[in-house]
């Protein structure tokens, strides 16, 4: 039997401006998270900024934490200068950057605008990732599809360690693509039944691939709000996912947590039970360095079984 895997927490801390995201990623060290974790949007409905020239400020200001994408839409990006910017980021932040991929969709128009077809977004994250690996190897490439096209090129910059792949997606194709590829699997805006569904399959693929299912990380990434006033925590997050994601929030109540530390502990035993061993919080507005605080000493000590 495997051993069980030791329960994780990673943050994405926003802010409005760089010196709030910045004491934001110290805040979450000093309080033990595991990661910090920018989301992106190359074009989108409110601010959004660009999320590896976030981290690598992050990186000058933290020692311990890992840094991430969650997640890259990394078919919008050239995949040759991709490899040589995410291997600089692992340079500069001495191996401690994961590298959170999805095919997104969400808004048309940065695909369009970044010479992506929307409807072959899938082939083309899976084509970039494959230009991503092989560069990475530091080893002459030569190699020819839908992401790249070069013959003997050799990336004078190999990350090490290898960068980690966190796939993001919770549909069958980005299940096969983190059984195939990933070292995680996080999907987002997904119930913990479908979760459990889904990490059955990327499981079932992963060994069908030769590869060992228990070296995959099962996470998840939420939307949250902590307060002690249900109603101010309602409030809150219902506000910023209508105007984030212009959608109801009755539609998407069912995949985020908020309340007080009972609420989060009840919802995120949901996940606990579906297979989730690493949880990455969004935290929709209000004192996000308190919510941090309270999540990291009121609910993650429960969670990991201690007082």
């Amino acid at each position: 039997m495997a051993e069980e895997r030791a329960l994780t927490f990673g943050v994405l801390p926003g802010g409005s401006t760089p010196a709030e995201f910045l004491v934001a990623a110290q805040t979450a060290e000093a309080l033990g998270y595991d990661s910090v974790w920018v989301g992106d949007h190359v074009f989108w409905h409110v601010f959004w900024p660009e999320p590896l020239t976030m981290l690598a400020a992050a990186s000058a200001v933290t020692e311990r934490v890992a840094l991430g994408t969650g997640v890259l839409l990394a078919a919008l990006r050239r995949a040759a200068p991709l490899a040589k910017e995410t291997a600089t980021l692992q340079w500069l932040t001495g191996g401690r950057f994961r590298l959170g991929v999805g095919a997104g969709g969400e808004f048309p128009p940065e695909f369009a605008a970044s010479g992506v077809p929307i409807e072959r977004r899938g082939a083309y994250l899976d084509a970039t990732l494959e230009a991503l690996l092989a560069l990475w190897s530091g080893e002459p490439v030569t190699l020819s599809n839908l992401a790249i096209e070069t013959r003997e090129a050799r990336l004078d910059l190999v990350p090490e360690p290898r960068i980690p792949i966190w796939v993001g997606g919770r549909s069958e194709p980005a299940q096969r693509r983190a059984a195939r590829v990933g070292d995680a699997w996080m999907p987002f805006v997904i119930s913990a039944e479908r979760f459990a569904e889904g990490w059955a399959r990327v499981r079932a693929e992963a060994g069908r691939a030769g590869r060992d299912p228990d070296a995959i990380v099962p996470a998840v990434q939420m939307w949250g709000q902590f307060d002690d006033d249900l109603a101010e925590a309602l409030g809150t997050i219902a506000a910023r996912i209508e105007s984030t994601y212009r959608t109801p929030f009755a539609r998407f109540e069912r995949y985020t947590v908020y309340g007080d530390a009972s609420m989060w502990e009840a919802r995120l035993r949901e996940y606990l039970d579906a297979g989730v061993r690493h949880f990455n919080f969004v935290f929709a507005g209000g004192d996000r360095l308190g919510q941090l605080t309270r999540v990291a000493t009121e609910v993650v000590p429960r969670l990991q079984g201690r007082p």
